[in-house]
């Protein structure tokens, strides 16, 4: 009988490491698939237009369809599918480990990116109040909320990914949003 797939959903607000993170953890794995959401939705063209800030509008159902699709056909033993989407959908069968990362190095990593003030300020409001973690809690029975850069992440990944649940620390990152509200005014809100 073959061993049952194991898939594992890498979430987390844009600028956290998830795709980094997937690539090298699926490396250390082996026999792994990488699945990258925001590959597919401009792929297939799973979007129907822009927002005002030039994100675009996924068509969030076939998106869904499409990557439970691509995990069940995928040769490999486990699948990782990463994307700051996945929160807001269920793949069926997946843990979920949300990356989460201090609001002053995010707000770094997205300003080297080039994003605008407003979309800045929205994806650190979203990291302060724990947006993905929150989401990811109502669509998996499995999720681990952990830091980017903390060093059991990996193994954190290993264990959710072989269908355990390890304990990591609680993430509260609103003092941190007062700081940075009074320090940076460039994205107070």
């Amino acid at each position: 009988m073959k061993p049952r797939k194991r898939i594992l959903v890498i979430t987390g607000v844009p600028g956290t490491g998830k795709t980094s993170f997937s690539n090298l953890l699926a490396k250390r794995i082996g026999d792994t698939e990488v699945i990258h959401a925001t590959d597919v939705v401009n792929r297939k063209r799973f979007f129907t237009s822009y927002s005002k800030d030039g994100a675009k509008i996924v068509q969030m159902k076939r998106l869904q369809n499409e990557l439970e699709r691509m995990a069940r056909s995928s040769r490999k033993s486990h699948v990782i599918i990463e994307s700051h989407l996945l929160c807001d959908l269920k793949i069926r069968g997946a843990s979920a480990l949300v990356l989460r990362e201090h609001l002053a190095t995010l707000a770094k990593r997205m300003q080297d990116r080039g994003y605008s003030n407003g979309k800045i300020k929205a994806n650190i409001v979203s990291e302060a109040t724990d947006y993905c973690g929150i989401r990811a809690e109502r669509n998996y029975a499995t999720v681990l909320e952990a830091f980017s850069g903390d060093s059991k992440l990996e193994s954190y990944a290993l264990a959710l990914i072989s269908g355990k649940k390890p304990k990591a620390k609680e993430i509260d990152l609103l003092p941190e949003f007062d700081k940075l509200l009074r320090h940076r005014k460039e994205i107070a809100l």
